[in-house]
């Protein structure tokens, strides 16, 4: 009786794993929302600064009078949906009287454990679909984003959310025939560009995607032509359901109905000619004020110089730039990207100037993006990826083409560190070690690999030494 009573209990012991394992999904989301709202917690209140406070009095023009409008809110340069966002968490932080600090972390704890846990594990399986992502990998993504950017829990930014908007777009339109999914990619994309204006390239990417798999469905059992249809109005009227607010918004304060926030025209004079003369931007704070910190770029700035009137006023005349110095232009470009690779610091807001950033954090950054260049390179690391749909890759570096010619901020890479992120914990890394090989040659391919992150690193450290700050008020 005792046997048989221990035979019928064992199975309910070992349930509760069971049902981890499940779901790894929704279990990975809860740890990783504990371990990082402990990391937040742990921070103290911050004050906000440029972008971060500028946003959250944007809250505040909601409400005229009393009275609450979309229509009401006014911005030469930001979208209505992270403003929105924060009107909703403030009166709900204001219900429960938490500070403002404690709902701005508790918003990004939220937005970290989503991403980490959930919509980066899911677009690496729509990316590599023979790979499952264990809970494991789920806890470890959220643990990278927590090491390299735990400083930017404590402040209201758009990096983040609008991140968050672009994976679940992708996620969504990856299933065309579903009008569903349709819908929620439509709203997702007109979210994205109101929160991030930057990631407009990463819109049409989106169409191209619908027609490749529809394309690749040709010959074979599909979706009628009236379903298609029902999918793409779908998919057009969440974009526009989204959207029209800030259209209109920008209409009435601004007179245009451009959808896409900020003033075209200020674009080449703000962003190009900044990105000219400036490899890096960070943001030093000291005693509650904020200041421009600018890697001045020498050969940028020459050329900039040699412009009439020392100005860039359109895209046209930037493209003439580039056109007259390819090299010089390629090779600030290139700068660009590797400052922009640099993770000298693990927040926007830099309080600490004079250490050059944290050595560790820094090499740990460039090797991680070395591993994720060796899982692309590496053909017996790229086969054990399993086949790669390549347009969501080419989706999401995408949201960093635009600010790779402003004056770049580690943050805006922060889709490219997240696709190096997945690429580095995804399943099946081969070893460099060949066993079927005797002698030294077992470890040819492990000595090839050691060369090519030396001679990286030397690169790489040569380009972002050469960065040096200046502080501007």
């Amino acid at each position: 009786m005792i046997e048989a009573t221990h035979a019928r209990e064992a199975p309910r012991s070992s349930s509760l794993p069971s049902r981890w394992n499940g779901r790894p999904a929704l279990t990975a989301f809860v740890l990783a929302f504990t371990g990082t709202l402990i990391v937040a917690l742990t921070q103290g209140p911050k004050l906000f600064y440029g972008d971060s406070g500028n946003y959250w009095e944007l809250a505040s023009t909601f409400t005229h009078n009393g009275h609450f409008s979309l229509l009401n809110f006014e911005s030469p340069a930001r979208g209505y949906a992270l403003p929105l966002m924060i009107y909703v968490l403030r009166a709900l932080g204001e219900g429960v009287r938490w500070t403002d600090s404690s709902v701005a972390k508790l918003f990004n704890v939220a937005l970290f454990a989503l991403i980490g846990a959930v919509l980066a594990p899911r677009l690496a399986q729509t990316i590599w679909p023979r790979q499952r992502w264990s809970l494991l990998r789920r806890i470890g993504l959220t643990a990278l984003l927590i090491v390299f950017w735990s400083g930017d829990l404590s402040y209201p930014l758009s990096d983040f959310p609008g991140l968050a908007l672009a994976l679940l777009a992708l996620i969504a339109i990856s299933r065309p025939d579903t009008p569903g999914w349709m819908l929620v990619a439509g709203a997702a994309a007109g979210l994205v560009i109101d929160v991030r204006a930057a990631y407009v390239p990463f819109l049409p990417m989106l169409l191209v995607i619908v027609a490749l798999i529809w394309f690749a469905q040709r010959g074979t059992q599909h979706a009628s032509l009236a379903r298609r249809a029902l999918c793409v109005a779908l998919l057009a009227f969440g974009f526009a359901a989204v959207s029209l607010p800030q259209s209109l918004s920008a209409h009435r304060h601004l007179g245009t109905w451009s959808f896409i926030p900020g003033r075209p025209e200020d674009l080449a004079r703000e962003h190009f000619e900044m990105g000219m003369y400036s490899q890096r931007y960070d943001t030093f704070v000291s005693h509650g004020e904020g200041y421009q910190v600018i890697y001045i770029d020498h050969t940028g700035l020459r050329i900039l110089e040699e412009q009439p009137h020392g100005e860039i006023k359109t895209l046209s005349e930037y493209i003439g730039v580039v056109i007259d110095h390819p090299v010089a232009m390629a090779a600030l470009l290139a700068r660009h990207v590797l400052n922009g690779l640099d993770m000298r610091y693990s927040t926007v807001y830099v309080e600490h100037l004079d250490s050059g950033g944290l050595l560790w954090l820094r090499l740990a950054g460039f090797l991680l993006v070395f591993l994720a260049l060796v899982r692309v390179l590496w053909p017996a690391a790229r086969r054990s990826l399993g086949p790669t749909r390549w347009r969501y890759v080419i989706a999401l570096l995408l949201c960093c083409l635009t600010s790779v010619f402003t004056a770049i901020e580690t943050r805006y890479m922060l889709p490219a560190w997240l696709l190096a992120y997945m690429l580095v914990l995804a399943p099946a890394w081969p070893s460099p070690i060949n066993h079927d090989k005797v002698g030294a040659r077992r470890f040819q391919t492990a000595a090839i690999l050691a060369v090519a992150y030396l001679v990286y690193m030397a690169v790489v450290w040569h380009v972002v030494s050469a960065a040096t700050a200046r502080v501007l008020s």
